[in-house]
């Protein structure tokens, strides 16, 4: 096979706080895209001066696994001097995977995201921000127990844990307090939704096809109060089931909701958004993630169970889709919509598909 003659860079940083790509996954991301591709890098981006060198290399596309380069490596919070990475790429004039600057702001402050989410109307849980000192009793908290803690910014599950239900002050104090100290990040505590949880990876076609919503159950154990928490612990360990959604009205509904909450986020390319019914059986918005490694579980687990399309595939749509932002006309293959965008058998059955 002739190989197209792009220069793909992979980006991602040995700052396990600020990854959104391991080791492992770039390494196979680079593998399969260098099946494709004439020249396939990895660039570690650690400071601005890895940034610079990045944009002085000039690659026709970034394969982005950060978000950003925090002004303080010891605060998990956003500061108006943070580096965006894809707004400093944007600056010059650099194509890369995934949403841009604005959606990345928004989908990282996830009391910003729901609020956004609420005034479009969707639905998600109530919600308020809280720091150590700031809630001094019970009676000046907006919303009553049970709730559920969380950082504020972050992913992967850190900071939430068997101790992020809480039914108490005292709970809700330590919690807060916990937070604070184990992740430098204020706090967002949500209503407590006791129902059944849900993903949805969306892959953008773009200009190159439709837009697939890939919806999965994930069904934790139940821990010793009850609860079904889907931690850091529990995704660190896998004990957590992935498994397709049998029930074609609640699919069809996880799947619209996740599509509505990609859209008034300005999701691009690719994105998993989590969502959680409450008690009665209502969906709602948990939160988003704009750079979702293709390989992690919830994923590719979305991937694997709603179409018969390789991993390798969903890699080459991935890039060939930012590409064409570039030059439409200077992207890979001209089979890609054929190829990577056909609906399989089964993805009526399992799957959701959205004209762009």
């Amino acid at each position: 096979m002739t190989k197209v003659q792009k220069h793909i860079e992979v980006v991602r940083t040995t700052n396990s706080r600020f990854s959104s790509m391991g080791a492992t996954s770039c390494q196979k991301i680079v593998t399969i895209l260098s099946q494709y591709y004439e020249h396939v890098g990895v660039s570690i981006i650690n400071d601005l001066s890895d940034l610079e060198q990045l944009v002085e290399d000039r690659p026709d596309l970034v394969f982005l696994g950060l978000k950003r380069l925090p002004h303080s490596c010891d605060s998990v919070d956003e500061s108006s001097d943070d580096v965006w990475i894809s707004d400093y790429l944007d600056q010059n004039n650099i194509t890369y995977t995934g949403a841009d600057v604005h959606a990345m702001k928004l989908e990282f402050n996830k009391e910003k995201a729901k609020a956004r989410v609420r005034f479009a109307g969707l639905p998600t849980a109530q919600s308020f921000v809280s720091a150590p000192e700031r809630h001094k009793h019970a009676h000046s908290l907006p919303l009553p127990f049970p709730l559920f803690i969380k950082p504020l910014n972050g992913g992967g599950g850190r900071g939430v844990s068997d101790d992020s239900v809480v039914r108490t002050f005292s709970e809700f104090r330590d919690k807060v307090g916990s937070i604070h100290a184990n992740n430098d990040s204020s706090a967002l505590v949500e209503q407590y939704l006791e129902g059944r949880e849900f993903s949805a990876a969306v892959i953008d076609g773009g200009g190159l096809g439709e837009t697939k919503v890939m919806p999965i159950e994930i069904i934790t154990a139940q821990n010793a109060r009850g609860d079904r928490i889907l931690g850091g612990h529990v995704k660190t360990e896998n004990n957590e089931l992935v498994i397709a959604i049998e029930d074609p009205a609640i699919r069809t509904s996880v799947s619209q909701l996740a599509l509505d909450v990609y859209k008034t986020l300005g999701g691009r390319d690719l994105a998993r958004i989590d969502i959680r019914m409450d008690d009665y059986g209502n969906l709602n918005f948990l939160e988003a993630n704009f750079m979702p490694a293709p390989g992690s579980r919830y994923f590719a687990g979305a991937f694997n169970l709603n179409t018969s399309t390789s991993y390798a595939e969903l890699l080459f749509s991935i890039t060939e889709t930012a590409l064409s932002r570039n030059n439409p006309e200077s992207s890979g293959h001209q089979d890609t919509e054929e190829t990577l965008f056909s609906a399989p058998s089964n993805l009526v059955r399992d799957g959701y598909r959205a004209q762009t």
